[in-house]
């Protein structure tokens, strides 16, 4: 399965503690464990004890390895095995590369060589990360995050107005291995007291700017406002980092990381409450987006027979890379 050749977040780091845990990517299931002989130390394993199929994520950690609950096989982070009863054998469990990278932890298949995803965030604070299930298929989930029609209906405040829809424009350009798309247009009206946290106006214009990769799927998006007036750029800004993790042929849990500026909001010393504010927008804005992915009724990825807009160009650009680049298809 090509898909796992590629760095996949499967958990936050602080979510992994002493017992080991199980996931599920790519519709395999794995085991991921922190060995005991240093919080550096990481293993993950097919989820499966190679001698009587026991799960290994209902096991222990003790003394660097994950000891199989049912006969006490153990395990390396590397799959090495052991036998207690029977020491001349050399069992062995399929074992993944683990990374604790961004405050979450990463798989992929061993001995392929995938480039790790680099976040420009220089500059920016980090303000969160979130994590959510879509109950659609990859193709589906991404779909709705690489486009802007729907942020008049699904969106409460990232957004343009639906009577404005028209004056939104969306530019495409791709490479062999990303697509980007630049949205630029009205800003949606928002309750009055954002505009002073924000440090924007009414009447100005919002810009979203997003470049999607395909190893692993993700996308990251710059959001940020400026005066239509006089082109001048807002000093408050967003960027969000967002990796979409196949789980089953259904289902897609999505990552995101979140950063923001920290100038709009110093002269006032709310750093701290503007951060929390505005990473419960984030997770609020999220969560619409998976509500309304589980309630389509056609969650088919198949785009043939459909009527499309401007704005879903990327959905066949992005299609043919995740084809190609994420599934070694071409």
């Amino acid at each position: 399965m090509a898909e796992l050749d590629h760095w996949h977040p499967v958990l936050f780091a602080d979510e992994l503690g002493k017992k080991p845990a199980p996931v599920r990517v790519c519709d395999r299931e794995l085991v991921v464990f922190r060995a005991s002989n240093g919080q550096a130390t990481l293993g993950a394993l097919a989820d499966v004890c190679p001698h009587r199929g026991m799960r290994l994520s209902e096991g222990r950690v003790e003394g660097g390895r994950l000891v199989c609950p049912y006969h006490g096989w153990s395990f390396a982070p590397d799959g090495e095995g052991k036998s207690p009863a029977t020491p001349a054998a050399r069992p062995c469990a399929d074992a993944f590369e683990v990374v604790e990278r961004y405050g979450l932890i990463w798989i992929k298949r061993r001995g392929v060589d995938a480039a790790f995803p680099a976040l420009d965030v220089s500059g920016y604070h980090f303000i969160g990360k979130t994590r959510h299930r879509a109950e659609a298929p990859l193709e589906v989930t991404l779909d709705n995050f690489i486009e802007v029609e729907h942020t008049p209906e699904v969106h409460a405040l990232l957004g343009y107005p639906r009577e404005r829809m028209a004056e939104v424009t969306c530019e495409v350009t791709s490479t062999e291995r990303s697509v980007r798309v630049y949205n630029e247009g009205p800003q949606k009206a928002l309750p009055r007291p954002l505009y002073s946290l924000l440090q924007i106006e009414t009447g100005d214009s919002f810009v979203d700017d997003w470049t999607t990769w395909f190893s692993p799927v993700y996308t990251v998006y710059d959001q940020y406002w400026f005066d239509p007036a006089t082109g001048q750029r807002r000093p408050n800004a967003l960027r969000i980092a967002i990796f979409f993790v196949p789980v089953t042929a259904g289902q897609t849990d999505i990552f995101a990381l979140s950063y923001a500026l920290a100038a709009p909001w110093e002269r006032y010393g709310l750093n701290a409450f503007a951060y929390l504010l505005t990473r419960a927008f984030v997770v609020m804005e999220l969560r619409r987006d998976v509500t309304l992915l589980g309630k389509l009724a056609d969650k088919s990825p198949e785009l043939r027979g459909r009527t499309l807009s401007r704005f879903d160009k990327p959905l066949g650009l992005a299609r043919k890379r995740i084809e190609s680049i994420y599934r070694g298809r071409g």
